[in-house]
């Protein structure tokens, strides 16, 4: 495996940290979404990256991809709306790309690449979080199309979404069939609730949506009537790797961070990074933004290949996430009582990371998985 970085790679780097540090680091936003911003990002052209250029997008690898949003994390102060833009990019318009039927394609696409409408998935209910193959939400199937009831709730993106991809049961069988299916804001049925207030990620809209005899269209179906568990799976995969990049630029730039302030700062007369108890934090950032980028590349390169990494994918969330949060918690105490002001900006760093061991199924449901998937060696 090539581990070195391409010139077109290096330059895309260098150009997209230029960008956002010009247009998406404004203070004024880091608690709430901006639709500037993301017709900033929209125009630069990230939401397709991996697109195919007959819909618009840039059609690079999944590879490329990775490093980009490491360093979108790594320049994007503004870790909620990084939260906006791989909601969009991974579990709402890659679905369909990857999945849809040309119909779909055509339909969707090259709106969503253009930042025209905005995408969110819909799988977790009030009784369904990690347990998400137990939903209530069903769709009855007539001559036409499908009838949709039920309730969504924490949806990321949910009061700014135009597109949802929402899943539902369609036959109550033993186990039960569920079936995938591209929602429009606009059909009739569908609301959404009021924005739901957060620790942290405040930039990234969140609120329930309820669906109440949503009709649906025959065309409409993502994937195979009744496959939906096995998009699910698909759909978990390409989140808990694309939306934990980012967290790996973050701890980079938290690290520097630490770094320049240790160097800085004295205590008893002798600058604080010559305590062993400080300097080995920093060190155990650097260890842990390492391990986490052989991962990223790893998962990268099996997708390029057009392979699976459900197992590489849980791994991946559970240290990248387990990571982050300390890398947090650490700067706070390298920075000490400065860490807990708004004005380091530390404070909110470790709000944000938080949730990072909730979404994408909890850390605890990842060794699980991990566990699980052990006797398929």
């Amino acid at each position: 495996m090539d581990f070195s970085m391409s010139q077109e790679q290096n330059m895309f780097k260098r150009e997209t940290i230029d960008f956002i540090r010009n247009n998406l680091n404004l203070e004024e936003f880091y608690e709430k979404y901006s639709p500037e911003m993301w017709q900033k990002v929209a125009e630069f052209g990230l939401l397709g990256i991996t697109i195919g250029e007959e819909y618009g997008g840039l059609n690079e690898s999944y590879l490329t991809a990775a490093i980009i949003f490491e360093a979108f994390g790594y320049a994007c102060k503004n870790n909620g709306f990084t939260f906006v833009i791989n909601n969009h990019i991974w579990v709402s318009q890659n679905l369909i790309y990857l999945y849809g039927a040309r119909f779909l394609k055509d339909k969707y696409l090259k709106l969503m690449v253009s930042g025209e409408r905005i995408g969110a998935i819909a799988i977790t209910e009030v009784e369904a979080g990690s347990d998400a193959l137990s939903m209530h939400a069903r769709a009855e199937k007539d001559d036409q199309g499908y009838v949709l009831n039920g309730n969504k709730m924490f949806i990321s993106n949910g009061p700014i979404a135009d597109i949802f991809i929402v899943f539902a049961v369609t036959e109550h069988s033993q186990p039960k069939k569920i079936t995938a299916f591209v929602v429009e804001r606009e059909f009739k049925g569908v609301k959404i609730g009021k924005e739901i207030g957060k620790m942290g990620l405040n930039a990234c809209p969140t609120s329930e949506v309820i669906f109440n005899n949503c009709y649906i269209p025959k065309e409409n179906v993502l994937g195979q009537y009744n496959q939906g568990e096995l998009l699910l799976t698909y759909a978990l995969e390409w989140e808990r790797f694309y939306e934990f990049v980012p967290h790996i630029g973050v701890m980079q730039r938290i690290m520097e961070q630490c770094s320049e302030h240790v160097r800085t700062r004295k205590q008893f007369g002798i600058i604080i990074g010559d305590n062993q108890s400080l300097s080995h934090k920093i060190a155990e950032m650097k260890v842990a933004i390492e391990m986490s980028k052989q991962m990223m590349y790893k998962i990268a390169w099996l997708k390029d290949c057009g392979k699976t990494a459900f197992t590489e994918t849980s791994i991946f969330k559970l240290y990248v996430s387990e990571n982050y949060i300390k890398t947090c918690r650490d700067a706070l105490q390298i920075f000490g009582a400065y860490g807990y002001t708004k004005e380091y900006d530390i404070e909110r760093e470790l709000r944000d990371a938080l949730a990072c061991s909730i979404y994408s199924g909890t850390n605890e449901m990842q060794k699980n998985t991990i566990y699980k998937m052990l006797s398929f060696i």
